[in-house]
């Protein structure tokens, strides 16, 4: 593996998926082999102390009006990095606008770049002409580019990549091995959950996860499981607009938000979850799901899972095998498939027994990180 500068704007201890599937790749290449750099933000000395490998943090965007593009000064930043530190090759976090950087020391310096791809920053590419321009030049000059979904992928291959060029790395977890407290029955009593079915969403409350559509789906999922209970995990700008969405159709005795879940919590409320269900949605501005790792860690649970057929998410659900796929546009289908997976507990099993042993041999961070090595060899 060539010595690599990871460049991104995504990182720990900020959250999120891109953070999650960069920071797991990282800690598993050799530390002497990546170098980060990543923006300065609350928590970062902490989590910086606690890796093997060399983290810089600086400010990429520059803040003065006299300064245009804003991360200009982002090139000075990475030339005395990658002198300083012997880089061979740099990893593109986002296309836009490290990928700019990165061509850069390519045209100057003949450093090779690889790009890191996932959903938003390609996908949103169509809505603006000068970025989809310079996004494909990009494209086009990368020595090989990694994405994580087969939705992703065909994205790429309309931006003109070469197709020998690219590969899919997707998303994985470990957290079935990580060791963490048993808390069900604290979290049970918490939320008054005795005796109830359980579905479970946990996702960034934003409008592309779908939370909305499962709350217009639940009126009729209560006809017949008047038992029901929904735990919302995380948080999010749609927060207060979802709550005053569950005042207005009395759906208080049935919702429970729960606010953002700790690490070592989470493993309690997938298992005394009965679905995990994120039917996310295809915004209008291109916003749209690139796979989905939460759908992996339910499955770790050997928990069935309720997806939509957007996105990327048929790489991370594959339906009726590992859980159900639906319309997220139409209540009437996702309160169906809710009812199917509860009035059938044998399907329930089928489908969660499935999706876990597929997690087990197929998503493994360790299997990722070698296709990754192998990547930037």
């Amino acid at each position: 593996m060539k010595k690599t500068l990871l460049i991104t704007v995504d990182f720990p201890p900020g959250i999120g998926g891109v953070s999650t599937y960069l920071k797991e790749l990282c800690a598993r290449l050799p530390k002497e082999k990546i170098v980060v750099l990543a923006p300065k933000s609350s928590g970062s000395d902490e989590f910086d102390n606690g890796q093997s490998y060399r983290i810089y943090r600086k400010k990429f965007f520059s803040t003065s009006p006299l300064i245009w593009p804003k991360w200009l000064h982002l090139f000075l930043i990475v030339r005395e990095i990658i002198k300083r530190e012997g880089i061979q090759q740099i990893l593109v976090g986002q296309i836009l606008p490290i990928g700019s950087v990165a061509l850069f020391f390519k045209w100057v310096l003949k450093i090779p770049f690889v790009l890191s791809t996932h959903a938003m920053d390609i996908i949103m590419l169509k809505n603006y002409r000068r970025k989809t321009w310079l996004a494909r030049r990009i494209i086009k000059h990368a020595r090989k580019i990694i994405t994580v979904s087969e939705f992703t992928f065909q994205a790429l291959l309309r931006l003109g990549a070469d197709k020998q060029k690219l590969s899919i790395i997707t998303p994985a977890t470990n957290i079935y091995s990580e060791p963490a407290p048993d808390k069900q029955t604290e979290i049970r009593k918490r939320y008054g959950l005795e005796g109830k079915k359980i579905l479970l969403t946990i996702g960034r409350l934003v409008k592309r996860k779908g939370h909305l559509e499962v709350l217009k789906s639940l009126p009729e999922i209560l006809e017949k499981y008047p038992n029901l209970a929904y735990l919302v995990g995380s948080d999010g700008p749609e927060k207060q607009s979802l709550k005053e969405y569950v005042e207005k159709f009395n759906l208080g005795n049935y919702v429970f938000f729960t606010g953002e879940i700790r690490k070592e919590e989470l493993p309690s409320f997938y298992r005394i979850a009965d679905i995990f269900i994120m039917p996310t949605l295809e915004l209008d501005d291109g916003d749209v799901e690139g796979f989905g790792i939460v759908y992996l860690e339910a499955n770790a649970f050997a928990k069935p899972v309720i997806a939509s057929k957007s996105g990327g998410t048929a790489n991370a659900v594959i339906d009726n095998k590992t859980g159900l796929l639906v319309n997220p546009l139409n209540p009437g289908e996702i309160a169906l498939a809710v009812r199917k997976l509860l009035d059938d507990q044998n399907l329930s099993a089928k489908l969660g027994k499935q999706g876990q042993e597929r997690v087990f041999h197929n998503f493994t961070w360790e299997k990722q990180s070698d296709l990754l090595i192998n990547a930037l060899s």
